[in-house]
């Protein structure tokens, strides 16, 4: 089945793939549509002021799956290791395509902990779910939780495995089997800003430090207001990384590892 889950890393001037909003507005005032630099400029606005929460909340459920699973950790590590090695050079756009692995990571804490808890579509014609007609004109609530937890599409749901998103993965399910963006035309204007952004703030930490905490999967209960949040916090532990790849840092135990600084 073809997927509908959003590529972060295609070129969206390929017309054969899914299409973000702005992507279309972009296109359609170069097309020559009536659309203003004022216009653009205030969706740009409104994506990233109000994306800014829902991108850390996500960064924060990231870093707590990563401490509670440090083999995943190790792995998101490795790659990032095998892109910038033991240097400070700043992360660059290229480098962020070639992070497939962290983000696979992102996309399952998304899936575990979608944090816009539910979004509204209007019916345009009248479809049969199931048992059940939904006339015309009508506002359906849909929640992303109950889809992302569905046996159905995840085999086993409540367990973090950012391999539920490699390709072959993500081809074998609905195209809405995800939807922690929304999805279609209409889906989050600042999908690929917030993967971005998310991107350079996971990689920048681990590059530096490892984390830890001592929560378990079953002590996280969440709370739904505007958005999707954990009750008791993301209490974590950072301390600083020896920044060898995992491998190494296996065979060969560093014998006079510096002190730890714990955060």
């Amino acid at each position: 089945m073809e997927s509908g889950e959003l590529d972060f890393n295609e070129d969206a001037k390929d017309s054969k793939k899914l299409k973000v909003f702005l992507d279309i507005l972009l296109e359609l005032k170069a097309a020559g549509a009536h659309f203003t630099d004022d216009d653009i400029r205030d969706e740009v606005i409104t994506m990233m002021i109000g994306g800014s929460e829902t991108s850390a909340l996500t960064n924060c459920f990231t870093l707590l799956m990563l401490a509670m699973h440090p083999e995943i950790q190790e792995k998101v590590y490795d790659e990032v290791y095998s892109i910038f090695g033991d240097t400070d050079r700043p992360l660059e756009m290229e480098d962020l395509g070639k992070l497939t692995y962290l983000e696979q990571t992102l996309k399952e804490s998304l899936r575990l902990f979608p944090v816009g808890p539910v979004f509204l579509r209007k019916v345009t014609e009248e479809i049969e779910v199931g048992k059940y007609t939904i006339p015309k004109d009508c506002n359906v609530i849909i929640p992303p939780l109950n889809v992302h937890h569905n046996p159905k599409y995840y085999s086993n749901p409540k367990v973090f495995n950012p391999d539920n998103f490699t390709p072959e993965a993500i081809a074998s399910r609905h195209r809405y089997s995800f939807i922690a963006f929304s999805g279609g035309a209409r889906g989050c204007i600042g999908s690929k800003y917030a993967m971005l952004s998310m991107k350079v703030t996971i990689a920048t930490i681990l590059r530096n430090f490892e984390v830890h905490t001592d929560m378990k999967m079953e002590d996280i209960k969440l709370k739904v207001d505007l958005l999707m949040r954990s009750v008791h916090g993301y209490p974590l532990k950072l301390t600083t990384r020896d920044r060898r790849p995992s491998h190494v840092r296996k065979a060969q135990p560093n014998p006079n590892p510096s002190p730890v600084a714990v955060y």
